[in-house]
This record gives C-alpha cells, structure tokens and sequence, in this order.
C-alpha cells in the first residue's frame, strides 16, 4: 500500500461512522417530566371528606398517554380516593376526595405517575388531614 492509500483508510472509517449515525433510529427524545399543574397542585392540608381539584402535567410524552394516580398513608385502603378513575390525560384535572376518617399518621402523599414511563412521577408533601382546617383547594369541576 502506499502512503496515499494509507491516509484515505482512517478518513474513509470516519465517514462511515458518521453516516451510520446520522442514519441511526436511536436519536435521544427529551426525557419525560411529570410536575403539578399550575392552579392544581394539591392543598397544603384538608379536612376529612374534602374534594379538591388536582392535576398533573407530562411533557414530553409523545404517546400523550397521562398519568396514574396514587394515594398513600398509615391507613392502608382509608387515604382517600379518586373520580372518575384513578387516571387521567395531561394536566386534566381528577377529584380527589381526602378519607373519611383522619388516617394513622394524619397524613395523606398524592403521586401521579407517567402511564408513559412509571419511573417518571411527582408526589405532593404530605397532606395533613384534620376535622377542621383546610387550606383550601379548588374545587372540582
């Protein structure tokens, strides 16, 4: 081989490579981000009973599947529950309606999780739950 040849093989192998990349499927989407919706959040505290509005936003889903909602507290199967489902598409509000009885511990945690990508998710800080105080929230639609 002579030197002209050996300087074309290392400038050949780079516009290989270079062309099997831009050809490549494999490209990197945004990752998937899951936050409270402005005007939604959750309530900073509620009373037994209470319904308040929530919603959760997911940005870059290219599937636009929504979220999942969760909500947990000391009193496994009493923290609470979600109408209509316990779904719901991006940054469509759901009723949440705190537990009938002030649970173990006081306190309830809202998560809502990427149907898209589940370990892509937001949780409120904890909710007390009360008798008599309530931060107020809005109410469902």
């Amino acid at each position: 081989m002579t030197f002209r040849q050996l300087a074309f093989v290392p400038i050949t192998l780079a516009l290989m490579v270079l062309l099997a990349a831009c050809g490549s499927q494999n490209s990197m989407l945004p990752a998937i981000t899951v936050t409270f919706t402005p005007s939604f959040e959750p309530p900073t505290s509620m009373i037994v009973n209470e319904q308040c509005g929530i919603a959760a936003t997911v940005t870059n889903d290219n599937k636009n599947a929504g979220v999942n909602w969760k909500v947990a507290c000391g009193s496994e199967g009493q923290c609470g529950s979600f109408s209509p489902v316990p779904s719901s598409a991006s940054a469509v509000p759901v009723t949440y309606t705190a537990p009938a009885m002030i649970p173990s511990g006081n306190t309830v945690t809202v998560t809502a999780t990427s149907v898209t990508d589940p370990t892509k998710f937001v949780s409120s800080s904890p909710i007390p739950i009360t008798q008599t105080v309530s931060s107020g929230c809005v109410q469902p639609q």
